[in-house]
């Protein structure tokens, strides 16, 4: 089920089928989302606490059930550039963060120079999924991030903002973490090394479930529609 499926369901039903979806247990609701896509389930996670909690689960199953993962998009003034696919591991319960990891070891050369700038992570895309059919998901990130590369031989984190439109706010903070081991030193199957080389390993990316609100307000629609109907149902009243 999509989203326009879902939500001529919405327009279809009267308040007391609102009101009786809310009264389902946990178990059946989490099956109701398990069916929906991803954009549907993240507009249902900003209705309510209680189908944020829900919302979450399904769509840590839905990510480790099916090939959808990240592709990140790094370069160095526009050149060098290397794509990393991440695979989704565990959704943490303490932190509320999703955790993905890279698919296979990737060691990444960038160069440490005064007369060049510091690499960058370009864009975070879905894999696994059209990026082409939603502008939502073509990337994730509203601007690139600064990845230093100054220290040898050490673990690094680069944390960064994005905004979304969800949970009663339009300009909704969400932090995400990248987190990678930097080296001077080159991989065995290197030849040469050459002065100011760094060469980068990404260890995993971390974020909340926010992080992949849809950029635009579809999630307000079905909210609209809820407080629509409680009104209307009102006013009969």
């Amino acid at each position: 089920m999509n989203f326009n499926q879902f939500h001529s369901i919405i327009n279809s039903a009267n308040n007391e089928y609102i009101s009786s979806l809310l009264t389902f247990p946990d178990e059946l609701l989490l099956l109701l989302f398990e069916s929906l896509d991803i954009s549907t389930i993240l507009s249902l996670s900003d209705v309510c606490n209680r189908f944020l909690s829900i919302g979450q689960v399904s769509l840590a199953k839905k990510f480790k059930d099916s090939n959808l993962g990240l592709l990140l998009v790094f370069d160095q003034e526009h050149r060098r550039r290397c794509n990393v696919e991440f695979a989704f591991e565990q959704f943490e319960l303490e932190t509320g963060r999703f955790i993905f990891i890279p698919k296979k070891s990737n060691v990444i050369r960038f160069i440490h120079s005064r007369m060049i700038l510091s690499p960058k992570l370009r864009k975070v895309l879905f894999t696994g999924i059209d990026n082409g059919a939603n502008s939502d998901y073509k990337n994730f990130i509203q601007k690139s991030c600064t990845l230093s590369i100054e220290s040898n031989n050490s673990i690094l984190q680069t944390i960064s903002t994005v905004y979304r439109i969800g949970r009663g706010s339009t300009h909704l903070k969400s932090q995400f973490n990248f987190t990678y081991s930097l080296s001077d030193i080159p991989p065995l199957s290197t030849d040469k090394n050459r002065c100011g080389e760094r060469w980068i390993t990404p260890v995993r990316f971390e974020c909340s479930p926010c992080f992949f609100y849809p950029h635009e307000s579809i999630a307000r629609k079905i909210i609209t529609n809820i407080i629509h109907f409680k009104r209307r149902n009102n006013q009969r009243k």
